[in-house]
C-alpha cells in the first residue's frame, strides 16, 4: 500500500479516523513506506506523527523498508548549499547553521554531511544529520590549519563516525609540513594519524578534495602526475597505489560503487575529448573502461567546459554527477538504468557561477546520529 503526497495533504477528518482505528503497529509500517520527503511533511499532521520521526522504534523500520537513493548536493564557496532529490527530482534548499564564514560541504557518509570554512586559518568543522536537523560542533584539530583532503566514514553497529583530514601546518622553524587528523566521535577528540611529511616531500603524494572510503581505507586522487594513495585508518599509515592511470587522463575523480573503487574523468584521444568511467581491478591491478559518455552528450559537456577542462565528480550508491566550476548545470549518470541526464536548474544557484561550484552526494537517513 502507498499513499500519496495528495493523500497525505488532504485535511480529511475520515481519513484521520480510519488511520487512528488500526493497529499502531500497521500504521508505522504504512507511514514507513512513504518517500523520506513526504514523511518530513507528515510532521505537520499532528503532534504524534512528529514525535514518531524521533522514536527509534520506527526509524529502525523505516530504514529497513525503505531505502533511499542518493541525494545531489551542490555548494558553492559561499553560504549556498542545495540538494536534488533523485526520487521526486526536485531541488531543496539545506539551511545549515551560521557557525563559521565560507562553509562549504567538506565530507558526507549515508546521512551526515560534514560542514567546514576549509580555505581559512584555523578551520572549523561540524556535522549534521540535514534531514533530522540535528548538529554537532566539532571540537579545534591539534595541528591542522589549511584542509587538503577530507574524508569521512559511519558505523552504523556503533552509530559513531570517523573524519580524516590531511592539511598544511607549520612547526616551531616556521617550515611548512603536511599532517593527517582523525576525529573518532565516540570519543569526542582528535587523534594524529602519522608522521607529518615536510611539504616539499609530500607534494605529490597529497592532492586535494574528497577522500573516499572503499573496502577499508580511504582513497584519493594526487597531482604531478596522477596517481592514487591510499589511508589504512586502524594503522594511521599513507600508502601508493600501486596502478597505471589511464593516458592523458583529464580532471580525474574516485567515487566507491558496490564496494568497487570507480574513476571518472576526461581523456584526450587527438583531437577527441571523451568522458569516461574506469574501475579498478584489483587482481591485476589496472583500471578497466565500464562506461563512456554518448558522443552527443560529450560534445554538448566538453561546450561548457570552456575556456578550461577542468570538472569536478562525485557519487555514491550507482550515482555519478559531474559538475562544472563555472556553470551551473550538472550531468548524473545512474548506473541502474545506464542513463545519462542534465538534471533541472535549481532555483537557488544563479545560471553562472563564479565561486566554484562543487557537490557531493550523500544517502539521506533518519538514523545517522551526531
Amino acid at each position: 500500500m502507498r499513499i500519496t503526497d495528495s493523500e497525505m495533504e488532504q485535511d480529511d477528518p475520515a481519513n484521520e479516523d480510519i488511520l487512528s482505528k488500526l493497529p499502531e503497529d500497521l500504521t508505522d509500517r504504512i507511514l514507513a513506506r512513504l518517500p523520506l520527503h513526504s514523511l518530513f511533511r507528515m510532521r505537520t499532521v499532528c503532534k504524534k506523527w512528529s514525535n514518531l520521526m524521533v522514536s527509534s522504534r520506527f526509524i529502525d523500520l523505516y530504514s529497513k523498508t525503505s531505502p533511499q537513493k542518493p541525494w545531489i548536493v551542490l555548494y558553492t564557496s559561499g553560504d549556498l548549499t542545495c540538494a536534488y532529490n533523485c526520487v521526486s527530482r526536485k531541488w531543496h534548499n539545506i539551511p545549515i547553521p551560521t557557525l563559521s564564514p565560507e562553509k562549504c560541504v567538506l565530507a558526507a557518509s549515508e546521512g551526515l554531511l560534514c560542514f567546514g570554512n576549509e580555505f581559512f586559518p584555523w578551520p572549523h568543522l561540524f556535522v549534521c544529520n540535514p534531514m533530522t536537523k540535528f548538529w554537532q560542533n566539532l571540537p579545534p584539530m591539534n595541528y591542522i590549519k589549511t584542509i587538503h583532503v577530507v574524508g569521512m566514514v559511519t558505523n552504523p553497529k556503533t552509530k559513531s563516525f570517523r573524519i580524516l583530514v590531511s592539511g598544511l601546518f607549520f612547526d616551531e622553524g616556521q617550515n611548512g609540513r603536511l599532517a593527517t587528523e582523525v576525529y573518532e566521535s565516540t570519543s569526542n577528540s582528535w587523534i594524529i594519524g602519522g608522521t607529518p611529511w615536510p611539504i616539499m616531500a609530500a607534494a605529490w603524494k597529497l592532492g586535494a578534495g574528497y577522500a573516499i572510503w572503499c573496502n577499508g581505507l580511504f582513497y584519493c586522487i594526487t597531482f604531478s602526475p596522477f596517481g592514487v594513495i591510499a589511508y589504512d585508518i586502524e594503522r594511521r599509515v599513507w600508502s601508493e597505489v600501486q596502478v597505471r592511470m589511464p593516458a592523458s587522463v583529464v580532471s580525474p575523480s574516485l567515487l566507491e560503487c558496490k564496494g568497487r573503487l570507480l574513476m571518472v574523468g576526461g581523456s584526450e584521444e587527438g583531437v577527441c575529448f571523451a568522458i569516461r568511467i574506469w574501475r579498478l581491478e584489483p587482481k591485476r591491478m589496472a583500471w578497466e573502461e565500464i562506461v563512456r559518455m554518448p558522443p552527443e552528450i560529450c560534445k554538448e559537456f566538453v561546450e561548457k567546459l570552456h575556456p578550461s577542462r577542468h570538472f569536478f565528480t562525485f557519487g555514491s550508491a550507482g550515482i555519478v554527477c559531474l559538475t562544472i566550476s563555472e556553470s551551473t548545470p550538472a550531468l548524473m549518470y545512474d548506473f541502474s538504468q545506464k542513463s545519462w541526464q542534465w538534471l533541472p536548474d535549481c532555483p537557488w544557484l544563479p545560471d553562472i557561477n563564479n565561486w566554484q561550484l562543487r557537490g557531493i552526494s550523500f544517502e539521506p537517513r533518519l538514523h545517522s546520529l551526531v
